[in-house]
Formats: C-alpha cells, structure tokens, sequence
C-alpha cells in the first residue's frame, strides 16, 4: 500500500455516497488503481487537476467531505464497487486533511486543497483495499473481526504478507484497547505496519 492506515471517526450516516453491491474484489481493485492519479509525474498531474475541477463543483479551490464522497460516486462510480464508500473516503480525507495542515502550518481544518488532493486519492486507494481484506477475514459482517475469524484468515493473511508465528500474540497485539475482538482501526494500523497487500501495486 502507498500510504499507511489511520484512525478515524467512523463515518456518518446519509447523504453523499449512495451504497450498491460491491463488485468482485479484485476487478473492483484494478478498477480503482486505474481511476486515480497517485503518481507524481506529469501526466497523472495534469489528470489530478482535472479531477480536482470535477470534485469542486462550486469552484472554491478546496474540497469538502461531501464533495470529495459525491465525486468519487458522481465522476469515478466508485459507488459500484464498495458498499463502504462513504467510510473509505472519510478517512482518507481525514488523514489526508490533517497531514496537509500539518505540512503548511495553515489552513482550514473542514476542507482538502489541492496540495493535499495527491495524498487523498493515494488514501483512498490504500483504504479500499484494507477493506477488502478486513471484509474478507470478518465472516460474519458486523464490522470486527474475532480471535476464531482471525484464525481461521491467518492463510490469508500470510498470502497477503503477514508473517505470524504465534496466533495468540498476534492477535493480542493487533486488539490494543483488549476488546476482544479487532476493529477496522486497528486492523488498518497492523496492516500497513506489516505493509500488507491484497494483490500487489505495480505503482509502489
């Protein structure tokens, strides 16, 4: 993955990203690495500018959660792959946010410019596919992932690049606040620490 997980808020219910069926996770991945421009060379520059046109509606030259979520639905159809859209875009745009305050010093705190616009899609790609792969270890979709799930993954988990060793402690080590069981969060925060990928990025 190009950018590590974070924690976020979880995002709220409504308006901008209508939901439908996720698509099959691999053609849905390809599918999204061909949307965005990550990349820092020119071409995929100019086609961030012009992405970033598409996304501000009102021509302000910054970008809100509502229409960050609503381009990626209204421009890229992202809404055809992912029934977690909305919370895929929220926290990148949240991680995203705050490293660009960081780096300038200044700035809004309710909106993504264009500086922070390549490391949003690079986020977003990056959540996508951690929510694929937390989807495919939690079985039983209720958005935690168990000791027996994580077990029954670990498999997957070491296609994916994990090396694990020691169930138990790895999974201790992963549930930090001791619930019992792993949230998203926390499997994101493990997961780009061990720089796992579901398949693969020619672009990293």
């Amino acid at each position: 993955m190009g950018c590590s997980g974070s924690k976020a808020e979880p995002a709220s219910k409504g308006s901008a990203c209508p939901e439908k069926a996720p698509a099959d996770p691999r053609a849905a991945w390809e599918r999204v690495r061909a949307l965005l421009p990550r990349e820092k060379d020119e071409k995929s520059k100019l086609e961030r500018i012009e992405l970033f046109k598409k996304f501000d509606v009102n021509g302000s030259g910054r970008l809100s959660f509502n229409e960050v979520c609503s381009g990626c639905e209204r421009v890229l159809q992202m809404h055809e792959l992912t029934t977690r859209l909305r919370d895929i875009v929220k926290r990148a745009f949240e991680k995203a946010k705050a490293l660009g305050t960081k780096l300038k010093g200044r700035g809004s705190s309710d909106f993504v410019e264009f500086l922070e616009f390549r490391l949003m899609l690079c986020f977003i790609f990056d959540f996508f596919e951690l929510t694929i792969m937390f989807d495919e270890i939690d079985k039983s979709g209720d958005t935690l992932i168990s000791k027996e799930e994580f077990t029954n993954a670990v498999p997957k988990l070491t296609e994916w690049g994990a090396v694990i060793s020691d169930v138990e402690a790895a999974f201790a080590a992963i549930d930090a606040n001791g619930t019992g069981a792993v949230s998203f969060d926390e499997f994101a925060s493990w997961a780009a620490t061990n720089k796992l990928e579901a398949f693969g990025d020619p672009y990293h």
